[in-house]
C-alpha cells in the first residue's frame, strides 16, 4: 500500500506532519492528489482539544476542504477521469490512521457513489486556489439558502470565523443589509473589508445597544455561528419582533408584520457546552423559525462552485496565509493564537 504525508493529531494539542497508509482503492472509488487544503479552524481546533468525539481515538487525520487531482478511478466509477480536477470532502479512512475526516493530506482515496462524492470544477479553470474554501462555504450556503434571504432584510451574524464571514458573503449576495459581531477586532476588520454594513465588537460596553440601535430592535435573519454559549444567548435578543412604540401616541408597525413574516434564527455552530432554553422567554414576541442546518449536499457544494466560476462570491480574503505542508504545525498555533484567521496548504 502507498504511503503519503499528512497532518497528524497525537494526542490532544499535540500537532505533528508524518505518513499514513492510503487505504486500497474499491472499484466504485477514485484516487486524487492533493492541490490545496483548507484549514476549518473551528472543527479542527476543537478536534486538536479533543472535542467532538476525538478523545481517545487519536492519532487522527483532521480536516475536510480540499482541491485535488484524479490519479485514477476504480472500474465501477462513472464520469470522473484521470486528471480532472474536483473540490473533495470527507476521504476514506487510511489504512492505518484514523481520519476526522481526513482532508489534511497529501493523497485520498474517495467515494464515489455517497454524499462524500467529489464534485467537479469547472472545465478551464485557472484559479485553483479560490475553490479551496468550498466545503467550508458550502455549509454556509446551505444554511442561508434555508433563511430565504429577501433584498432589503436585515441581518446580523454573531462570530467572524469561517462559517460566519461565508454567511455573511451569501446574505449581502441575496441583497440584504448585513451587520456582523465578534470579540476579535482583526476578524471584525476583514469584516468592513469585505463590505458589511457594520461591525460590532462584543467587548464593547454598548455592544447590545448598538446591535439594537442598527436593527432597530431586531433583525429579520439572526446567524449564530460562534459556537459559544454568550453567542445563542445574545442571537435571541437580536430576533425582530413588533416594534416598540416610540411614542405615547403614535406607532408604524413594519408592513408585512402580520403576514405571518417571523424572524428567522439561523444556528451555524456546534456547541461543547449544553444549550437551554425557556421557548415562552426565548423570544418576545409571538413567533420564530428557527433552523438547523447540519451538514450541505452535494446540490449546496455545487452551487457554491458556480458562485466562484461566476464572480457572485470572492473567498480570496480568506485566502491570504498560504504555507507548504512542513509548516502546518507552526500554523495550527497561529490560528490558536488568532494571530491569522484563515489558512491554506499548498500541498504541490
Amino acid at each position: 500500500m502507498n504511503k503519503t504525508t499528512a497532518v497528524i493529531y497525537d494526542a490532544v494539542d499535540s500537532i505533528r506532519v508524518g505518513e499514513v497508509t492510503l487505504p486500497e482503492c474499491k472499484p466504485n472509488q477514485l484516487v486524487a492528489k492533493t492541490i490545496y487544503t483548507f484549514v476549518s479552524p473551528g472543527t479542527e481546533l476543537r478536534v486538536l482539544g479533543g472535542h467532538y468525539g476525538a478523545a481517545g481515538k487519536y492519532p487522527v487525520v483532521p480536516g475536510y476542504s480540499a482541491v485535488s487531482e484524479v490519479v485514477s478511478c476504480g472500474s465501477e466509477v462513472k464520469g470522473f477521469r484521470k486528471g480532472d480536477l474536483i473540490s473533495c470532502r470527507n476521504s476514506v479512512n487510511f489504512a492505518d490512521c484514523r481520519a476526522m475526516w481526513g482532508g489534511q493530506a497529501a493523497m485520498h482515496v474517495y467515494d464515489t457513489d455517497s454524499e462524500n462524492t467529489p464534485v467537479l470544477l469547472p472545465e478551464g479553470v485557472n484559479d485553483l486556489l479560490a475553490y479551496a474554501a468550498v466545503e467550508v462555504a458550502s455549509i454556509s450556503w446551505r444554511g442561508v439558502e434555508a433563511a430565504c434571504p429577501v433584498a432589503g432584510e436585515t441581518a446580523v451574524v454573531i462570530g467572524q470565523g469561517m462559517i460566519g464571514q461565508f454567511s455573511s458573503m451569501f446574505l449581502k449576495m441575496a441583497g440584504c443589509k448585513v451587520v456582523v459581531c465578534d470579540i476579535d477586532e482583526n476578524r471584525l476588520a476583514e469584516a468592513r473589508e469585505a463590505g458589511v454594513a457594520a461591525a460590532v465588537n462584543l467587548r464593547d460596553a454598548d455592544a447590545e445597544d448598538r446591535l439594537q440601535r442598527l436593527g432597530n430592535g431586531g433583525f429579520d435573519i439572526v446567524v449564530e455561528a460562534s459556537g459559544v454559549i454568550p453567542g445563542i444567548t445574545l442571537a435571541h435578543k437580536l430576533l425582530r419582533r413588533k416594534p416598540q412604540n416610540y411614542s405615547k401616541d403614535y406607532k408604524v408597525e413594519p408592513i408585512r408584520f402580520y403576514g405571518k413574516d417571523w424572524p428567522r434564527l439561523l444556528v451555524q455552530a456546534n456547541y461543547i457546552d449544553k444549550v437551554e432554553m425557556d421557548p415562552f422567554f426565548f423570544f418576545k414576541g409571538e413567533g420564530v423559525i428557527m433552523l438547523t442546518p447540519f451538514d450541505r449536499g452535494v446540490e449546496d457544494r455545487q452551487k457554491v462552485i458556480e458562485y466562484i466560476r461566476t464572480g457572485k462570491i470572492d473567498p480570496s480574503q480568506f485566502l491570504k496565509t498560504v504555507c507548504k505542508p512542513a509548516d502546518m504545525p507552526e500554523h495550527y498555533r497561529k490560528l490558536q493564537r488568532k494571530e491569522i484567521i484563515s489558512l491554506v496548504c499548498d500541498w504541490r
